[in-house]
């Protein structure tokens, strides 16, 4: 019998405390965030009222990730899928979601998935504003 995939779980996990942070950082600095997702990566921008764009995050817990070998994001934003690309590198920088300064994200449900779609494990903001780590789904009968 195969063991759980922690690699999954870690990055689900990861990504939730990464969402938190960029939460309490877009709330002490009264800042819009953002985070823009590839296929299997995601960077945190911020928007900058000086210039008018979303600029990345200089910041080292904030930095840009990537996904080990073998996993991949799904993304739903207000009940739509999004097709996320391998890569986005000529993209102009716009999130996906938004961290409002007052903490609130906007409606998304990102999901950790093998590629092939199992295992997965999904994360979505609640009513409350806090964020929703759904269960690890090993088999398809979940």
């Amino acid at each position: 019998v195969a063991g759980r995939d922690r690699s999954l779980e870690d990055e689900t996990r990861r990504l939730d405390a990464l969402l938190g942070y960029a939460r309490e950082q877009a709330e002490l600095q009264t800042r819009e965030y953002g985070l823009r997702f590839t296929r299997n990566g995601y960077v945190f921008i911020a928007w900058d009222p000086r210039t008018g764009a979303w600029l990345e995050v200089q910041d080292d817990v904030l930095r840009p990730r990537t996904l080990p070998e073998g996993l991949e994001f799904d993304l739903v934003l207000e009940g739509r899928r999004i097709v996320l690309a391998r890569e986005d590198p000529t993209q102009a920088l716009a999130p996906h979601v938004g961290v409002a300064s007052s903490g609130d994200f906007t409606s998304f449900e990102i999901t950790v998935r093998r590629v092939g779609g199992l295992p997965r494990q999904s994360l979505k903001p609640r009513e409350d504003g806090s964020l929703e780590v759904g269960e690890l789904v090993e088999t398809g009968a979940g």
